[in-house]
């Protein structure tokens, strides 16, 4: 399994930079917000709790609390330089969000959510600590609940993968970025898995309605919903 320290280490320095950061090493990011904010099927003014499992410094949690005027969200964060980055960011909102440092992997991180949103966070635990996330994810969402991850995936196999990583790479070094450097980042530090095995981990989980609503090369939103 990966050493979370390390992985927290690396999320701590990058806190105040990573924002700008991320646009140059994840291709369509901005555009994806837009499609995982499509897929919630709530309507604006229902009262909502949402869950922001690995938040970062809040750009789902942004999101959330933009659009729906009534919900209540959690951020959930293991890098506490993170939290304080995303309480800074939505200080606007401070009434209607909580921040929580743990680790989602072991810890608790609450119940009774209505939507739980997670961006390029759960890559970081290993594939049975994967599966074993979804089944908790899934009983702490009310029935109707709906659970959606934006995350970096393997290819169907390891001649895809190598192709996606290539094509990721040239991305990475058109924006001025060094490849290496994060390509060996991302090796050290990233446990991805398939997109089709995640989406029978959720099956087995009890999630229905289970699919991937976005893919591009190594990078997918993908979910399900509590009956």
């Amino acid at each position: 399994m990966m050493d979370l320290n390390q992985v927290s280490e690396h999320f701590e320095k990058e806190a105040p930079i990573y924002d700008d950061l991320i646009l140059r090493l994840i291709p369509f990011y901005k555009e994806q917000h837009n499609i995982m904010l499509g897929l919630l099927p709530h309507r604006p003014e229902q009262t909502l709790r949402a869950l922001d499992l690995g938040c970062g410094t809040g750009v789902l949690s942004y999101l959330l609390l933009s659009h729906f005027p009534n919900i209540r969200v959690t951020a959930y964060d293991l890098a506490e330089n993170m939290l304080a980055t995303c309480k800074t960011n939505l200080a606007g909102y401070s009434e209607r969000l909580t921040l929580k440092q743990g680790n989602f992997g072991t810890d608790s991180f609450g119940e009774g959510y209505d939507v739980v949103l997670s961006g390029f966070a759960i890559h970081h635990l290993d594939n049975p600590g994967k599966a074993d996330l979804y089944k908790r994810i899934y009983r702490r969402l009310n029935p109707g609940g709906l659970f959606l991850n934006r995350d970096i995936v393997l290819g169907a196999t390891p001649d895809i993968t190598e192709q996606y990583h290539r094509l990721w790479r040239q991305f990475i070094r058109s924006n001025g970025e060094d490849d290496e450097k994060w390509f060996q980042n991302y090796l050290e530090e990233d446990i991805p898995a398939s997109v089709r095995d995640q989406l029978d981990w959720l099956t087995d989980a009890g999630f229905a309605d289970v699919g991937c609503h976005w893919k591009y090369l190594n990078f997918a939103i993908f979910g399900g919903r509590k009956p």
